[in-house]
């Protein structure tokens, strides 16, 4: 398979300040290509584009070369090269403008994967324009979900069919991505390809935090106050959206000003029913000695006008009253707000 990779990675951030080496193991280089090492050591045709030539130290070039890739600092050979296009490039906007810069280069069926500098939703949303001449164009990720080269990487997360039930790629597109990733030995997650960043960015601690308290809630009112389920499932919603609005709004500092950390406390303490509560001690532990400089703060935050929605009802109310189409450009542009900010 022909595999185009763009950029190598930040070696200095990886091995100086992150200090990977000694706090993960593993060995330089890090990131984008040790993803291109390990797929040419599988076999494949891979070419790695990278107009920084100083992200690598000599040796760590050297190495990288000897695995079998080919280097190149010229973004358009890696495009007319690839069946698949891994994006291990800068954050936000600069991947974005990436893959425009290169889909009408790819080859016939090319794939452009996303990895943790943009989530592959925004990427098709921004392309949106592109992808009406390049149709035959998939979108999905190759999210490596951990550093690659560390012992952690042995797993890749794939974006199939988001929520909405759109269509990003094709089966057979979908199939190479998996095929790629089992023939370097790792286990291919294949998930709704919106919900990629959520299980797989920096922000899964407080999907793993959340989801704790999700389920132990569930558990707890199930099982202890016996609750109906429906009740429970609602509280969930209005918990989790009202704090993801503050947020949206009024930043961190501004939830918790919004929130009163002492007050949280208190009432979250009454919900200890269970001797196997692990989440919440660990949780009422952290609020209790929380850093007063992050409390000063928020005595000063602002919060900014919130309006607390159902989103999911919103989003059908919308059509209701306005129409699909109508509503279809509302509805792109607040996911714009949600996966590209």
């Amino acid at each position: 398979m022909k595999i185009s990779v763009y950029g190598a990675g930040n070696q200095n951030l990886y091995i100086n300040k992150l200090n990977l080496p000694e706090l993960y193991g593993g060995e330089p280089p890090y990131g984008g290509s040790r993803m291109a090492m390990e797929f040419a050591e599988a076999g494949h045709d891979v070419i790695l584009s990278e107009p920084d030539g100083n992200k690598l130290t000599d040796e760590m070039w050297k190495k990288v070369e000897e695995s079998g890739v080919k280097v190149t600092n010229n973004d358009m050979e890696a495009a007319k090269h690839g069946e698949l296009h891994i994006l291990f490039t800068p954050f936000g906007c600069h991947t974005v403008n990436i893959a425009k810069k290169i889909i009408n280069y790819l080859p016939k069926n090319g794939v452009i994967l996303t990895t943790c500098t943009a989530s592959p939703s925004a990427i098709y949303s921004c392309l949106k324009y592109e992808l009406r001449e390049r149709k035959d164009v998939g979108i999905s990720s190759m999210h490596p979900a951990a550093v690659p080269g560390t012992p952690q990487h042995d797993h890749y997360v794939i974006g199939d069919t988001p929520l909405d039930g759109k269509d990003y790629l094709t089966e057979e597109q979908l199939r190479k991505c998996v095929q790629l990733v089992e023939s370097v030995n790792k286990k291919a997650y294949v998930v709704p390809i919106d919900v990629v960043p959520t299980v797989s960015d920096m922000g899964a601690l407080v999907t793993a935090i959340a989801l704790a308290g999700v389920l132990e809630y569930y558990i707890v009112g199930r099982r202890i106050i016996n609750a109906p389920k429906k009740m429970i499932e609602q509280q969930i919603v209005m918990t989790l959206q009202t704090m993801s609005s503050i947020v949206e709004t009024s930043g961190v500092y501004g939830l918790l000003k919004a929130l009163n950390v002492e007050l949280v406390t208190k009432s979250a303490s009454s919900m200890h029913l269970l001797n196997e509560q692990k989440g919440l001690e660990l949780a009422l532990d952290i609020l209790k000695n929380l850093d007063e400089k992050i409390i000063e703060k928020s005595k000063n935050a602002k919060i900014n006008p919130t309006t607390l929605v159902a989103s999911q009802t919103l989003v059908n109310e919308f059509k209701a009253l306005i129409g699909d189409k109508a509503a279809e450009g509302a509805i792109e542009r607040s996911m714009k707000t949600l996966f590209v900010k």
